[in-house]
């Protein structure tokens, strides 16, 4: 390792940390505010909406929950190079996370009621739809042992998974703000928490991989 690359690695796992303690905080207060209610289980709680599709919310909301969690270890860990088994199980517990998430966002994209919509009920399905394929890719990635495509994909996913915290924190902004009604704001935020990070992020990635390559 050269010496500028030693210097480098402390302040790299700094400015990490930062950004996974702000994506930890965040994550905590989604689960605060929008999760931690149901676990009373009763339709007061949950709401008329919810209530009836409860056995698709709950497997949703405790997949979501479990990949936000464990995916916050995993990138740690992964970014770090701390890939032993450590790493393979918590992949694994994301991995379950994320399956057990998905099959309950496609029984909800496919029961939700109007208002908000058909916009709002398509925009879930292809955000679960992009949970899934982020996901599957960097899983078969890792079985074929694709180290730096799996490490890309994961991150890819993560940006999926972490869209039900930005859908939430953005809704609630928003409203502070005083912009748009309610239901507005949901069919334009089920495709903007997911879809513009997920952009985002893989313009970055393939700028990073020119940068490794020219290098």
């Amino acid at each position: 390792m050269s010496a500028r690359a030693a210097e480098s690695r402390p302040s790299a796992h700094w400015g990490l940390i930062a950004t996974l303690a702000i994506a930890a905080a965040a994550a905590l207060y989604f689960v605060k505010a929008n999760a931690v209610r149901y676990l009373s289980y009763d339709a007061a709680a949950f709401g008329e909406e919810f209530w009836s599709r409860r056995f698709g919310l709950l497997p949703h909301l405790a997949g979501g929950a479990t990949a936000i969690s464990a995916g916050l270890v995993q990138l740690w860990l992964g970014l770090t190079g701390r890939v032993g088994r450590l790493h393979r199980n918590v992949g694994r517990l994301y991995l379950g996370g994320v399956v057990v998430g998905c099959l309950g966002g496609y029984y909800l994209s496919f029961t939700a009621v109007n208002p908000p919509g058909w916009t709002y009920r398509v925009g879930l399905f292809f955000l679960t739809v992009a949970w899934t394929v982020t996901t599957a890719v960097a899983y078969v990635a890792i079985r074929n042992r694709k180290v730096e495509q799996h490490r890309d994909w994961m991150i890819r996913s993560y940006t999926v998974t972490f869209a039900f915290v930005t859908f939430r924190l953005l809704d609630r902004v928003l409203e502070a703000w005083g912009i748009g009604p309610f239901e507005d704001r949901q069919r334009m935020l089920i495709w903007l928490c997911w879809a513009v990070p997920l952009l985002l992020v893989s313009a970055i990635l393939e700028f990073s991989r020119s940068g490794r390559r020219g290098a």
